[in-house]
């Protein structure tokens, strides 16, 4: 369960900027929001939506949290040397030199943590642990560059900080000498945070489909939500295979098998059919297999997210999706919010956080106003804005659609009228 994230000097991000899911006093839509056992009076936010002009910094917000996320799960393998995906602030000189800053408050198996790291090109700059075992803050391990200070387990901590490259992080180093303390701290960043800065990857649809493979009752779940969201599927079958570049050698094209063979020998082949239930002119029924890529981009779109939508409900996740309702129908859109609202399908407090450009969503029927946030981008200085619509004081009767539109909250394109041709 995410609580805040915080972002600084990285990419339109200058300056430090905080996205909250912590719930405001206000006591409306309560299905809304979901009760923190371990943080007496606080609730947290089920849905948080995003609104931005183009390049106002929306998307960078996610890709922040899906290269934080990367980092803690894959820095361990960082050869030494290695560069590291430093992306500063470029508008600003000041700023290009200077390292880039995430942090993270979430609560992972009832257990409350904060957890920050800093970075340049070369190496880890800082690093942070700190956990609440007994309603009381208690640090595990800070770093400055190779500097470490321990307050539990010294000795434990000081043999594996000694084994830490400078370009990896020590929470992820630590959990693979199996330093035990810190596991749970680990396991939310693998488990309990799913990003998702690109839903148009191919790779979603392959984990799609070993996902269900894998798993009998997430399939008849996935099959059930592509019934519900009125695409005239009756069941879904996939699977992949690996296939002998040679055998492609005559169906792609000579510059695209050069590039793969670089990476091997063999190619990853998708097959992926959808079921349609079919009733012919004499009433009798029949079934046919459509492959996928005779499908919808919508259709597509779903099953490749769904089956991440279901598994974060039943284990109380937090998802963050760019573009959410990219290729969706706005009713559709407006189910997958719906069901992080629904305290019969959302029982474990699980996180839906996504930008859209969608302004039938702005709805205060559908959202809290501390669950919309806006981007907005200086025009002179390019550094990116994050602000809510709690800050406006809006009335709970107002149509927050067409204030957004004519440009009350700011957050929208500054078109200037003239000629194209």
């Amino acid at each position: 369960m995410l609580l805040e994230f915080t972002v600084e000097n990285f990419r339109s991000f200058r300056d430090k900027t905080t996205l909250s899911m912590l719930a405001s006093s206000d006591n409306s839509s309560l299905d809304n929001l979901t009760n923190v056992e371990t943080l007496k009076g606080k609730r947290t936010l089920n849905s948080t939506v995003i609104y931005g002009a183009n390049a106002s910094g929306k998307s960078n917000l996610v890709l922040a949290l899906t290269i934080m996320k990367n980092f803690v799960v894959n820095s361990h393998t960082h050869q030494k040397g290695i560069r590291l995906n430093h992306q500063p602030f470029a508008f600003d000189k000041n700023s290009t030199n200077k390292p880039t800053s995430f942090s993270v408050i979430y609560v992972h198996e009832g257990i409350r943590y904060n957890y920050s790291m800093s970075y340049d090109k070369e190496r880890i700059v800082a690093e942070e642990l700190s956990y609440y075992p007994n309603g009381r803050i208690s640090m595990i391990f800070s770093r400055k560059g190779n500097e470490f200070t321990f307050n539990v387990d010294q000795k434990e901590q000081e043999v594996i900080s000694r084994r830490t490259l400078e370009n990896a992080l020590y929470l992820s180093t630590s959990v693979q000498f199996n330093y035990s303390r810190n596991m749970p701290a680990f396991t939310w960043f693998t488990k309990g945070l799913v990003a998702l800065d690109n839903t148009d990857s191919p790779g979603l649809i392959n984990n799609a489909i070993e996902y269900m493979n894998h798993n009998k009752k997430a399939k008849k779940l996935m099959v059930q939500a592509l019934q519900s969201a009125d695409l005239g599927i009756t069941g879904v079958e996939g699977r992949l295979k690996k296939v002998s570049l040679q055998k492609l050698y005559n169906s792609i094209p000579p510059q695209l098998l050069a590039v793969m063979t670089m990476v091997g020998n063999e190619a990853l082949q998708t097959d992926l059919r959808f079921k349609h239930r079919v009733v012919s002119a004499d009433g009798s029924e029949s079934e046919i297999d459509l492959p996928h890529i005779f499908e919808s981009e919508g259709t597509r779109k779903l099953f490749s997210i769904i089956g991440q939508i279901i598994e974060v409900l039943q284990t109380g996740g937090t998802l963050v999706v760019d573009e959410l309702d990219t290729k969706l129908h706005h009713d559709i859109s407006t189910w997958l919010v719906e069901l992080f609202h629904d305290p019969e399908q959302n029982k474990h407090g699980a996180q839906l956080i996504f930008n859209s450009h969608n302004q039938l969503l702005l709805d205060q029927y559908l959202f809290r106003r501390d669950q919309i946030w806006f981007t907005e981008k200086d025009p002179e200085t390019g550094a990116s804005e994050l602000y809510s619509l709690v800050e406006f004081g809006e009335r709970k009767d107002r149509d927050i659609q067409k204030a957004y539109q004519l440009g009350r909250y700011g957050a929208i394109p500054a078109i200037v009228p003239g000629k194209v041709l």
